[in-house]
């Protein structure tokens, strides 16, 4: 025990252990008083300081949101609805960046907030140069870390007083899951030289040698993790955008345990403190066979910030034939409640 240690090293070296004075007071209650001690000689003394910041360090934002669902039902426009919300209301507003891996982020925005300055897209794909025509993926990692980086200096910056520069409000990553695809390819061409570029790591009939390999991905995706949890910390909601897989988790042929699931690395659910899953449910004619109305819904599959809304279900959007489309949004991501 370090405690036990030091006193004892100190004895040993004739210096004098100071030790803890008990003192009663008027009321004859005993309180102990530690004496003054030498700070250069304190053990704890860089704990001592960081405790007393500690406060300080609490995240300035609760939202780090992972939004998964199949192709068009609604993802990206709860995240960018929210942020028009928010901009309307509130004088002094950051811009919301889109890392945007499967272009879907860059699509709606130029379809809906086309007008927008202060939404940015960034294009993360960095292509290979030559006449193998395919993406550079350790380019593409680089690139992507750097932006990450970027971010984080402006959410960190913005904090401090007198400010006069970029702002950030949020950051959306979509296609979380070929972020996952990069760092699969990054293992094979340069952690455990499979391949030379993405062309070879494609080719599945070269396996990865060993399962504990796999942890080399693993570290990679987490880079990004990182990188958004300090944004998070520093005051920028984070949303991770991901499609869904059938996933069979029991890893045998038990059908029924088949299920839809985020198509992201795994341990992804354990540090997103919301999963919202989004879902189209279409309402056929039955002569025409042809869909007469379609809703679509988000469900608060996880809320660790908010257990009021775990397992709830909000309409986002209701479209009929013959009808104008009925926008409601998620008000939660707006109004501070999640």
């Amino acid at each position: 025990m370090a405690g036990f240690g030091a006193a004892k090293a100190a004895k040993e070296s004739g210096e004098e252990v100071v030790p803890f004075t008990p003192l009663k007071d008027d009321n004859k209650a005993t309180k102990f008083v530690e004496k003054a001690h030498d700070a250069a000689n304190d053990p704890f003394a860089d704990l001592r300081n960081e405790l007393q910041s500690l406060h300080n360090k609490s995240p300035k934002s609760t939202l780090f949101a992972l939004v998964a669902g199949h192709e068009n039902t609604g993802k990206t426009a709860i995240v960018l609805d929210a942020y028009d919300k928010v901009k309307k209301e509130e004088e002094v507003v950051g811009d919301l960046w889109i890392l945007d891996f499967d272009g879907g982020g860059a699509a709606s925005a130029a379809a809906f907030y086309k007008n927008s300055t202060s939404i940015r897209c960034w294009d993360p794909w960095v292509m290979q140069k030559g006449d193998r025509t395919a993406y550079d993926y350790p380019a593409t990692h680089d690139r992507v870390m750097k932006i990450m980086q970027f971010a984080v200096d402006i959410a960190r910056k913005q904090q401090e007083e007198n400010y006069d520069g970029d702002r950030l409000w949020g950051v959306i990553v979509t296609g979380i899951d070929l972020w996952d695809s990069i760092c699969i390819n990054n293992m094979r061409i340069i952690d455990l030289n499979l391949a030379s570029d993405g062309i070879e790591a494609a080719d599945w009939n070269v396996k990865v040698g060993h399962q504990w390999d796999w942890a080399i991905r693993k570290t990679r995706f987490h880079q990004l993790t990182a990188l958004s949890r300090g944004l998070v910390s520093a005051g920028v909601n984070v949303f991770w955008e991901t499609h869904l897989r059938m996933t069979n988790y029991s890893f045998g042929k038990n059908e029924e345990a088949a299920k839809w699931r985020p198509d992201c690395e795994k341990a992804t659910n354990n540090y997103v403190y919301q999963i919202l899953i989004c879902e189209r449910t279409d309402t056929f004619d039955d002569e025409r066979k042809s869909v007469i109305r379609s809703e679509f819904n988000v469900t608060f599959e996880k809320s660790k910030t908010n257990a009021d809304l775990q397992g709830q279900k909000r309409t986002i959007l209701v479209t009929e034939a013959g009808k104008p489309a009925r926008w409601i949004g998620l008000p939660e991501l707006s109004d501070g409640s999640l």
